[in-house]
């Protein structure tokens, strides 16, 4: 295997833009309506504004709660944010973190140390969680020494309670809803869930991962929802990522708490070294201080009105993507209510379809429990990217019908 070396001489800056413009030529425009792979950008000139406002702090790091002034302030009016936009009950705290894994084991880490202290004959201490949760919670349980139990679906794959109630013994200490799951964007019922959880003394989290920061404006501009917030007098921490439907740059996530009391479960501390204390509320240390800074620029940018009316644009297009899919006939929409689309089909083979649609440089995701397609709404200002689409799924339907396009490859992938 080659290995690229360090150069022997300096570059030139222009030759360095030139070098990433060529890389970056090759990619799916996820930026502007590629309905995959990565989170939307909100349009509207809100990143490049906000790339001047993290730029000023290029070089600043974030360490727990030692830094300079101006970044302690950003910190602490992005933690109120996020609190607000989550409902969290006063009398709880915010921690701020770099992803939605991140957000997720703090959650397990903080619930397995409150076990230890409330439950201290557990020994084997275990998560409950739907088969559709995130697999952060697997890898959590991996890192903190727990067992991950999963139970089955409903047909309409939500969460099944009664199957999760079956699952509970009494080394579980920790059961998970999601609002939405990503595989098939549904909203547990996180209400019932809660009645589990006060049944049998456990810790229930809310993965919000998806739609922490848009689940609340979709209530506010009129979307029917069950309940799936801290208004469930059981849910004890919630994992909300800002960099997707909070439309924040990349690397910014966070998790709420109920009660002030479990931040000494969720610390880290260590002293007995030649520096003195040392204390953290995150996984990793040093964090650049740039996407916070990002991050807040762009919350402050768009404030209530700015999210509302994405919220509705999103709402707009949604309608406008399964009003198309109506017209191509074949294919049934599993899900379109928390920002993800997914699409299925009695009739097709709809690998087939995913493979025609990549065929055509049509960026989207798969799924394989159901077999179904996954998109990832814009909110878009220009009908032209989901006309696009939607042309190219008609196309595809059509190859897959008339067996011009066969499928090879049945296999979903997240990554």
């Amino acid at each position: 295997m080659t290995r690229f070396r360090l150069p022997e001489k300096k570059s030139q800056w222009y030759d360095l833009r030139g070098e990433v413009y060529k890389l970056r030529s090759g990619d799916v425009d996820w930026a502007h309506g590629a309905f995959f792979n990565h989170w939307p950008d909100p349009s509207r000139n809100i990143w490049p504004q906000a790339m001047v406002i993290s730029d000023i702090f290029f070089s600043d790091q974030w360490l727990g709660k030692y830094n300079v002034e101006s970044t302690n302030v950003i910190l602490k009016e992005l933690e109120d944010m996020v609190f607000d936009i989550l409902g969290a009950p006063e009398g709880g705290f915010v921690s701020l973190t770099n992803g939605g894994t991140e957000s997720i084991s703090l959650a397990v880490k903080t619930a397995r140390d409150w076990a230890r202290a409330e439950r201290p004959n557990v020994k084997n201490p275990k998560i409950v969680a739907p088969y559709s949760a995130h697999p952060a919670f697997n890898k959590a349980a991996h890192f903190f020494g727990l067992e991950v139990v999963r139970v089955p679906l409903t047909d309409d794959w939500r969460t099944d309670v009664k199957a999760m109630d079956a699952a509970i013994d009494d080394d579980t200490i920790f059961i998970v809803g999601s609002a939405p799951c990503w595989p098939h964007g549904r909203v547990d019922p996180i209400e019932e869930i809660g009645e589990l959880a006060e049944k049998h003394g456990l810790w229930l989290h809310v993965d919000a991962c998806v739609g922490g920061f848009l689940l609340p404006f979709y209530e506010q501009i009129g979307e029917k929802l069950p309940t799936w917030d801290f208004r469930v007098p059981a849910v004890m921490s919630m994992s909300a990522d800002l960099h997707k439907f909070g439309f924040t740059p990349v690397g910014m996530s966070s998790v709420a708490f109920r009660d002030e009391a479990l931040r000494k479960h969720l610390v880290f501390e260590f002293s007995d070294w030649p520096t003195g204390p040392y204390a953290t509320e995150s996984l990793l240390g040093t964090r650049a201080a740039r996407n916070a800074a990002a991050c807040w620029a762009t919350m402050k940018y768009l404030g209530r009105q700015g999210y509302l009316e994405i919220a509705q644009s999103m709402r707009d297009t949604t309608d406008r993507f399964v009003k198309g899919l109506e017209g191509i006939g074949d294919l049934t929409v599993l899900s379109e209510q928390a920002g993800l689309l997914v699409i299925t089909s009695p009739t097709l083979d709809i690998f087939a379809v995913s493979k025609a649609l990549n065929q055509d440089g049509l960026a989207h995701g798969v799924i394989r429990q159901p077999p179904g397609l996954h998109f990832t709404i814009t909110p878009l200002e220009d009908r032209g990217p989901l006309d696009l689409m939607l042309e190219g799924i008609a196309k595809a339907v059509d190859d897959a019908k008339s067996g011009r396009v066969v499928a090879d490859d049945t296999a979903g992938s997240y990554m």
